[in-house]
């Protein structure tokens, strides 16, 4: 069994922890790492414990506590090459690092992980696909559009972590400049409401999915509800879906196989 709790999500910081009974990994550290200590405290982990902290991508809202996480609790942290030479401002040398490389299997503790190449303006983003005992959860935020990788190695997982970024017709009216709308609805931006709902669509008919949690909402360009209904109103099969918060760490979310 596999348990993930998302710490936060969005574009103020993110951090997630996915577990078993005996190895423990957090996903970005994109809050201080007093806030992601204070936050895993109160869902009762410790940094200390962490095999790992697995970095997506270099952006800032991903990475502010990384090196800071990994020098005062001995945490290594995993990002590909690129990421690491992107974000090399935000690192001092002092940090434990190690490197994959796209699609590179990891066995960290009990738990195996796969990098997956995601499309978005970072110097290389990744997601990833976390399995134990039998069940297994993806990861995907950060990313303008959907590939083959992305379908072919998500296309079994039990639960999905899926960015919900943005409603289409809120973006072009909203409040950001011309650029940065172009920018958000780009291959290589962020997915929105509808891109999403029918890639969850498509796993949920082809595959074994059963619960989703939909991440890294916009705070200006999405509402929490609407982004639950253009979901759940695409799907043709029960499935679970929760909705990563930013200001608060989520209940601890069990992964199973059915």
């Amino acid at each position: 069994m596999l348990e993930m709790i998302m710490l936060g999500s969005g574009s103020s910081g993110n951090a997630c922890i996915v577990k078993n009974a005996d190895s423990m990994i957090l996903i970005d550290a994109g809050f201080s790492g007093a806030e992601i200590k204070r936050r895993m405290q109160l869902v009762g982990c410790e940094p200390d414990d962490l095999e790992a902290c697995l970095i997506t991508h270099e952006h800032g809202d991903h990475i502010k506590g990384a090196s800071i996480i990994s020098r005062r609790h001995k945490v290594q942290l995993l990002m590909h090459p690129a990421t690491k030479r992107a974000g090399h401002k935000k690192f001092n040398g002092a940090e434990r690092m190690r490197h994959f490389e796209m699609k590179e299997v990891m066995e960290l503790g009990s738990l195996r992980v796969t990098s997956v190449p995601t499309l978005h303006d970072s110097a290389s983003s990744t997601g990833f696909l976390i399995e134990s005992g039998g069940a297994s959860l993806g990861y995907l935020t950060d990313l303008g559009a959907v590939t083959e990788d992305n379908f072919l190695m998500m296309r079994n997982v039990d639960f999905l972590v899926m960015e919900a970024n943005h409603d289409r017709d809120m973006l072009w009216n909203g409040p950001y400049p011309p650029h940065l709308k172009a920018r958000v609805d780009s291959r290589v931006g962020h997915l929105s409401n509808h891109d999403s709902a029918e890639f969850i669509a498509l796993l949920a008919q082809l595959g074994k999915l059963n619960g989703v949690m939909l991440a890294h909402l916009s705070e200006k360009n999405n509402d929490p509800e609407l982004a639950l209904s253009t979901v759940r109103q695409r799907q043709e099969r029960d499935l679970e879906i929760f909705l990563a918060r930013q200001d608060q760490p989520s209940k601890p979310i069990e992964v199973e196989t059915k």
